[in-house]
C-alpha cells in the first residue's frame, strides 16, 4: 500500500498530471449541461417530431457509454438498447432500428446503416467525418462540446442519446433530473477536489488500497454492472492497471491470511498484485460477494452510489471511478492523460 502522503500535495498532483486529466474528471458536471444545450441548438426537438418508436437501439462505438444508457434505459425499457463494438453491424439491424454512431470510430457502422436504411444519429466532435456522412443523408448530427481524450468526454455522449431515446419515449428523464444529477457530481467533484485529505476521500482512499493489487470491479444490478465496466477501462488506461474480471471462483485464488478489517494491520509483507474486489453498490444494495471475499482474507473496497433516479446513481459512481483511477495513476507515479499502447494499435489498423 502506498503511503497517503504520496496524494497529500496537491501542487505535486497537478505535476504529475501534465494533461490534465483531474481537471477533465473534474469537468464531468460541465459536460453533462453543455451536451444538453447543444442537442437542444442541433434542432433535436425538430428531428424527433412525429418519429416512431423503434424495434431496438444499436450504439456503436467503443467505449462504455452505451452500456451506460441502456443502465440508464433499465430492463423497463420497451426496445433493446445493444452497445456495439466491431467493423460490422448485426445482420438483423435495418430500417426498424436506431443506430447510434459515436465518433469516427464507428464511421463505417454508420455507412452500414445508413445503407440498410436505419435511422442514424451520430454522436461526436463538430469536425468529425461522421458530421459529414450525417449532412450527406440528412441523418441527425448531435455534436460534442470540445474537450480532451473521448474516455474524459462520457457526459457528452451519453445525454445526447439519452435526449433522443427521451423524445422516442423509451425513458423517463425529466429536466429536472439532469439538472439534480449535474448538482450531485459538482457536490461529488468538490469531495474529490487534489486538495482535500486522503483520509476518508472518496477518491484517493480507495487509489491507495488498490495500489499493489489486481483490482477486480464487481456489479450485479445494470447500473453496478455498467460502472464496474466503466472502472476496469479506466483503471487501464489512465492507471494502466488491468482488471481481473467478475469471477467468484477467483475469490478462492489464496488462503485467509491477516484480518482485513484490523486496519492497523502491517501491510508492508502483503504479497503485491494480490486480488482486490471493488463493489459498485446501489444506494441501499448489499453484496453477498464483499462477505465472501472478505472471509477469505482478500481486501474488499465498496463504491456506493448516491441518488434516486439511475442517471443520478450512475453518474455519482462513474464520478467516483474515474477519480480513483487518475489517483492511483498519480501514486503509482504514472501520468493518466497518454495511452501510448492505444495510439500504436491505432496507428496500426488505420
Amino acid at each position: 500500500m502506498i503511503p497517503a502522503g504520496s496524494l497529500e500535495d496537491a501542487a505535486a498532483l497537478e505535476a504529475g498530471d501534465p494533461g490534465g486529466m483531474l481537471r477533465l474528471v473534474a469537468s464531468g458536471a460541465a459536460h453533462l449541461r453543455q451536451a444538453a444545450r447543444l442537442a437542444e441548438e442541433a434542432g433535436l426537438a425538430e428531428a424527433l417530431r412525429g418519429a416512431g418508436r423503434p424495434r431496438s437501439v444499436v450504439v456503436a462505438g467503443p467505449g462504455e457509454a452505451g452500456e451506460i444508457v441502456a443502465a440508464v434505459c433499465g430492463l423497463g425499457c420497451p426496445v433493446p438498447v445493444l452497445s456495439l463494438t466491431g467493423r460490422r453491424l448485426p445482420g438483423w439491424v435495418g430500417a426498424a432500428d436506431l443506430v447510434f454512431a459515436l465518433g469516427d470510430a464507428a464511421f463505417d457502422l454508420a455507412e452500414q446503416g445508413v445503407r440498410r436504411g436505419a435511422s442514424v444519429v451520430g454522436v461526436g466532435p463538430a469536425d468529425a467525418r461522421l458530421a459529414q456522412l450525417a449532412v450527406q443523408n440528412r441523418a441527425l448530427y448531435l455534436p460534442m462540446p470540445p474537450g480532451g481524450p473521448v474516455r474524459a468526454m462520457v457526459w457528452a455522449q451519453v445525454v445526447p442519446m439519452l435526449l433522443v431515446l427521451r423524445g422516442l419515449r423509451l425513458v423517463s428523464l425529466p429536466d429536472e433530473v439532469l439538472e439534480s444529477t449535474a448538482l450531485l457530481m459538482e457536490d461529488l467533484i468538490h469531495r474529490c477536489r487534489p486538495a482535500a485529505e486522503p483520509f476518508l476521500h472518496p477518491g484517493k482512499q480507495p487509489a491507495l488500497e488498490l495500489a499493489g493489487s489486481l483490482p477486480m470491479p464487481w456489479g450485479q444490478t445494470p447500473v453496478e454492472l455498467a460502472a464496474a465496466s466503466r472502472l476496469a477501462a479506466q483503471l487501464g488506461d489512465n492507471a494502466k492497471v488491468p482488471g481481473a474480471r467478475a469471477q467468484i471462483g477467483a475469490l478462492d485464488g489464496r488462503p485467509a491470511e491477516a484480518d482485513p478489517d484490523d486496519f492497523f494491520r502491517d501491510r508492508a509483507e502483503e504479497e503485491e498484485s494480490r486480488l482486490h474486489p471493488v463493489v459498485l453498490l446501489e444506494e441501499g444494495g448489499v453484496s453477498p460477494v464483499a462477505e465472501v471475499a472478505r472471509a477469505r482474507g482478500l481486501p474488499v473496497t465498496e463504491i456506493r452510489a448516491e441518488g434516486e433516479h439511475a442517471l443520478e446513481r450512475i453518474a455519482s459512481l462513474i464520478v467516483i471511478c474515474d477519480y480513483v483511477s487518475v489517483y492511483l495513476a498519480l501514486a503509482l507515479g504514472v501520468d493518466p492523460t497518454p495511452v501510448p499502447a492505444r495510439a500504436e494499435l491505432t496507428a496500426r489498423i488505420s
